[in-house]
């Protein structure tokens, strides 16, 4: 402990109070009582007294680490001696406010251990300068150990989770990976058959306009022959075998036909821009009607050997989200929806405002699910398909999207009947929202 400003030389006595049968000796008495050490500093004359509790917490029992604030001084860790200084003297500046500080003391075996001192100056000299302070000293030895590995632990805490999110961000991606696979399979397939009949007309029409070419080169060439009769016989020869008459009637249906393949591949295209809303990952209002158009026709492979799909679209705002991800929330109910069809079946695909949200059920004509498949059904990495044929990650993926956009996504089913599925999206308050600490908006199936 260091004294504010010099000591005067006639300092007053250190007052004998430390019996339990006078008023200062009571306090001490209940203070160490309680597991505290006291402490009675003479400011002035620099003479401390050191409580049998306070030496005991330092392990100096029957015997004190001094009489003197030097021998208190010698025990301070050195990197908190400016501390506890500091705290004493703003506390002494103003004597108002009790003070308190966290310091290291080296104990009777040398060794530092964490204390918690307080204190208070109850008397003043003549000149007004404190002169008595008393107080108090605590172990919070463990205390400081136990935050320490607490800090430890958390720091730990904090690394895993850092871990297990780029754990997720590569799951996430590779369910999506997972998607564009099976995407690419459907979509490949449906431009081929408009792209095969394209490239085929291509080679007809080809053909046409070597003959028709040959059929005009005849003709230019009999105008000026020599024997101008013989070559305009054998041009028209080569007219009759081209067939002309029939070019003037195929020709205009090959256009047609290839137009309408060629408008096929550009609707599939414009679909998966659709879909995949290209250049759009931020927050917007958007149309969800055209998502789930755009995601049924890019998924129309899968689903038109399986179902008819039935749109019961209701009067639907534009709602804001981040159109990709939602499109991708249809995508993964769709493609189960397909799947859960053995034969022939319908999805029915439905939207609706209910309570100002927007609500999009998607049901099919499956196999339904039991109650412990339908209870499991978001947790990641579950899957009833066989190995090899599933992530287990679409639904519980789908699921954090609509949380994310403070909605709810639940599913309904009955064994051999089919399932629904309905994903809610609030209308309002979403464009405030933070998407990186989404919250759970108690909207319940």
């Amino acid at each position: 402990m260091s004294a504010p400003g010099s000591a005067p030389i006639n300092a007053p006595p250190l007052p004998q109070c430390w019996s339990h049968n006078r008023p200062d000796g009571c306090w001490q008495l209940a203070l160490e009582s309680g597991g505290d050490g006291v402490y009675d500093w003479n400011i002035l004359s620099e003479e401390v007294f050191f409580g049998p509790r306070f030496n005991a917490l330092l392990g100096f029992v029957g015997e004190s680490i001094g009489h003197r604030g030097e021998d208190f001084r010698n025990r301070v860790h050195p990197d908190d001696n400016s501390r506890l200084n500091q705290r004493v003297s703003e506390h002494c500046a103003n004597v108002a406010v009790p003070w308190r500080c966290d310091l290291r003391l080296r104990n009777r075996a040398g060794e530092y251990q964490w204390v918690e001192m307080r204190g208070a100056v109850v008397e003043h000299d003549a000149d007004g300068r404190p002169a008595r302070m008393i107080g108090t000293l605590r172990d919070i030895d463990t205390r400081y150990h136990d935050d320490f590995l607490i800090k430890q632990q958390l720091a730990a805490t904090a690394q895993l989770n850092q871990q297990l999110e780029g754990a997720q961000v590569q799951l996430v991606q590779s369910e999506k990976l997972a998607a564009i696979g099976q995407l690419a399979a459907g979509v490949a397939h449906e431009l081929k058959t408009p792209i095969g009949f394209v490239g085929t007309n291509f080679g007809t029409l080809e053909r046409y306009a070597g003959s028709m070419l040959s059929v005009l080169d005849a003709y230019r060439s009999a105008s000026s022959a020599a024997d101008p009769a013989s070559a305009l016989a054998a041009a028209d020869a080569l007219y009759a075998k081209a067939d002309i008459d029939y070019l003037r009637t195929d020709l205009p249906d090959l256009f047609a036909e290839s137009r309408d393949g060629l408008d096929r591949v550009q609707r599939i295209v414009r679909d998966l821009k659709d879909f995949s809303r290209v250049g759009e990952q931020e927050w917007q209002f958007a149309d969800l009607h055209q998502g789930l158009d755009s995601t049924i026709n890019i998924l129309r492979y899968e689903i038109k050997h399986k179902a008819v799909v039935e749109r019961r679209y209701g009067d639907l705002p534009k709602v804001w989200c981040v159109p990709s991800m939602v499109n991708q929330v249809f995508l993964n109910l769709l493609a189960n929806a397909a799947q859960a069809i053995e034969n022939q079946g319908v999805i029915t695909v439905e939207s609706a405002v209910e309570d100002d949200c927007a609500v999009i059920r998607i049901a099919d004509t499956g196999s339904g699910m039991t109650p412990e498949v339908l209870s499991r059904i978001f947790e990641p990495f579950f899957t009833t398909k066989g190995a090899g044929k599933g992530t287990g990650l679409g639904l519980s993926l789908a699921q954090d999207i609509v949380h994310q956009h403070r909605g709810r996504l639940w599913a309904t089913s009955t064994p051999g009947q089919g399932s629904t599925f309905s994903m809610v999206l609030p209308l309002s308050g979403l464009q405030s929202l933070d998407p990186a600490a989404p919250t759970d908006s108690g909207l319940m199936p």
